[in-house]
């Protein structure tokens, strides 16, 4: 009987260990996964002040037919000051391309459900770079530690 008992709460461990991984519990879609899985935080500090937070997330590996053209990135952010400028990095680059500004409500939404009033929406692209792309946001005299991206082979 103690085999049995054993046995038995030794398979019901088991079974409950056997989910693929933590998405499987909520539903999710293909692109709402990969847009978890590539967002990247950091805080925006100077020293031991801390300004802000910025989350990314690079879009080309979410959407890759959809963003040929350059490395594309979707920025949300809350920093305390708003007057102080940003400033968007890639691999020490400034964006050649665009910075454009978005409304809380827009169609990268749905990669996050992070849709409040507090944050700023960004989408910045840059020119095509090689495999490894590090990303750095700067507000004045704060700046984000290096979000490191990689590319799929």
């Amino acid at each position: 009987m103690k085999l049995f008992l054993s046995l038995l709460t030794f398979l019901i461990l088991i079974q409950g260990c056997g989910e693929k991984n933590a998405f499987s519990r909520f539903n999710l879609s293909n692109q709402q996964e990969l847009g978890l899985n590539s967002l990247q935080s950091s805080k925006l500090k100077s020293g031991k002040n801390v300004n802000g937070v910025v989350s990314v997330i690079y879009l080309n590996q979410i959407e890759p037919d959809r963003f040929k053209s350059g490395e594309v990135f979707y920025v949300f952010m809350y920093t305390k000051d708003k007057s102080l400028p940003l400033i968007f990095r890639l691999n020490g680059m400034l964006p050649s391309y665009s910075v454009k500004e978005l409304k809380n409500e827009n169609d990268f939404t749905y990669l996050t459900s992070v849709d409040t009033d507090w944050n700023r929406y960004f989408i910045v692209t840059f020119p095509k770079q090689g495999d490894k792309l590090n990303f750095k946001v700067s507000n004045g005299n704060f700046s984000s530690d290096v979000l490191k991206f990689e590319k799929d082979e």
